[in-house]
């Protein structure tokens, strides 16, 4: 329901009076009156909330026309596309930890016939033994051609099999601006489908296209989809329902050449560098690309730590960490190249976002969001009161440096994310541990998450005077914990 539909629901429930209404509101009553109606919109979402109190709605009521008024001014497909990507970030952190129990039994080959299936328990069936017949091959490679949209079974199915086949996956996006029939972003929908295999198959290549080109025009497969093997082609509707296998070699050929030639009209959909050392591979990535903004969780000590500092690092990472002194000797080159050049030369560009659930978490905790907690120690109460003070100092220093109420990206967090003009990075741990930095450039998804981050800033983002008090809040409460303890001894 629009915000006028509202409004007049709630106003004839309770039978409200329109003079007092609008005299309350401070606006005339013919103004009102265009509101109700539709005819001209609400001014501000403070005369909204003020709506809300005088028809004493509850909570979950003023959410609802405060969301209304929302999807009025900026257009219900905006709306659901940010909320789609809060959900992206709420989720960040899982994104493998879905998994589905495959128990197939792969049936020999010579049961695999030229024939049509029928039934997606038998369709399903063949996609996952041609996967596992690929294996067998001297250079393996699937190519397949279906959208990401509802492979989530299918993709954990082939992973369960093996997590190091190449595989080439052509698929479409749509850059319409609509949204699906549950309101969600289409093309976020199949970037949370793909991320979980890029994270555990790093030889794993998607590809896409929009539907409007002539990819879509030339695709005359008996069915949509299509899985082409070494030594196999298989065909199939896009609800599983049926499918067509083909064995004959010069099918097969013929069907490898027309998915390669699809590809050259198609664009990378995202890419994975592994960052085996992350210090020097994020030094690499900040020289080579240029970045306007970060998402991050708490406060990160390698802006604020000089060499005099390295000792804390030091105590806080666990004996077992590998290569420990090296890692020390990394850091200190790392911070060097920060506060000497990196920062000195950006800072007017690169934003740093970080959020108040991870400066709370670090304050009460001692943990940070750059290391997983399994290769650290909290920091102490005496070091988190150094790594605040510094913090403090540097927030004050750097309007760009800005803490937002961002409830939905966990404080526990050690994904963390970029944004250049051009691409968006989402650097995370892969199926091994090891850090993968992935690489989006489809325009549609760089909007999104540019538009989403400026509304942030725009609607979440604290004043630095609130930002200042609320770092000094923690500062406070840690030095109090000192002082107690210093007490009790």
């Amino acid at each position: 329901m629009s915000l006028s539909e509202l409004l007049s629901f709630y106003i004839n429930k309770k039978k409200t009076n329109m003079t007092q209404f609008a005299q309350y509101l401070g606006i005339d009553r013919s103004t009102l009156h265009k509101i109700i109606k539709g005819q001209r919109p609400a001014t501000s979402e403070a005369l909204v909330n003020k709506m809300a109190q005088y028809l004493c709605l509850s909570q979950e009521e003023t959410k609802q026309i405060l969301e209304a008024y929302e999807i009025d001014t900026i257009g219900a497909f905006i709306f659901y596309r940010r909320k789609h990507i809060q959900d992206f970030f709420k989720e960040a952190d899982h994104v493998l930890d879905h998994h589905y129990q495959i128990t197939e039994q792969v049936q020999d080959d010579q049961t695999l016939v030229d024939d049509v299936y029928t039934g997606r328990i038998n369709v399903e069936h063949i996609l996952y033994t041609l996967y596992s017949y690929e294996l067998r091959e001297e250079k393996p490679h699937v190519r397949i051609m279906e959208q990401p949209y509802e492979m989530s079974i299918i993709f954990d199915s082939f992973n369960h099999i093996s997590a190091e086949m190449p595989m080439t996956h052509l698929f479409y996006l749509d850059n319409s601006q609509k949204q699906t029939k549950n309101n969600e972003f289409y093309n976020l929908k199949c970037l949370n489908n793909l991320l979980p295999v890029i994270l555990r198959n790093k030889n794993y290549h998607p590809y896409y296209y929009y539907s409007n080109v002539s990819i879509m025009n030339e695709h005359d497969i008996f069915y949509p989809n299509v899985m082409i093997t070494t030594r196999y082609l298989f065909t199939y509707t896009n609800d599983h329902s049926q499918g067509i296998l083909y064995k004959l070699p010069q099918i097969v050929n013929a069907y490898k050449e027309k998915f390669d030639a699809y590809l050259k009209e198609a664009e990378c959909f995202m890419t994975r560098d592994s960052w085996t050392n992350y210090l020097a591979d994020t030094q690499t990535f900040f020289d080579t690309h240029v970045i306007t903004q970060e998402i991050m969780t708490t406060p990160c000590p390698t802006y604020v730590f000089e060499e005099n500092d390295l000792s804390i690092m030091r105590k806080a990472l666990k004996d077992f960490f590998p290569d420990k002194e090296g890692f020390i000797r990394d850091y200190q080159n790392y911070v060097n190249y920060w506060n000497q050049v990196f920062y000195p030369q950006h800072s007017d560009i690169f934003h740093i976002i970080y959020t108040l659930q991870g400066l709370r978490y670090t304050a009460k905790t001692g943990y940070l969001h750059d290391i997983p907690p399994e290769l650290f120690n909290p920091l102490s109460l005496e070091d988190r009161l150094t790594l605040l003070r510094k913090w403090k100092e540097f927030c004050k220093k750097h309007p760009y440096v800005m803490m937002a109420d961002m409830p939905y990206l966990s404080e526990t967090s050690t994904t963390y994310f970029q944004l250049t003009n051009q691409s968006f990075h989402i650097i995370a741990s892969d199926s091994t541990g090891t850090l993968a930095n992935i690489s989006i450039k489809e325009i549609t998804l760089v909007e999104a998450f540019k538009d989403f981050i400026d509304n942030v800033v725009k609607k979440n983002a604290y004043s630095k005077e609130d930002e200042i008090k609320l770092i000094d809040e923690c500062i406070k409460m840690i030095d109090e914990c000192i002082k107690m303890i210093e007490m009790e001894m």
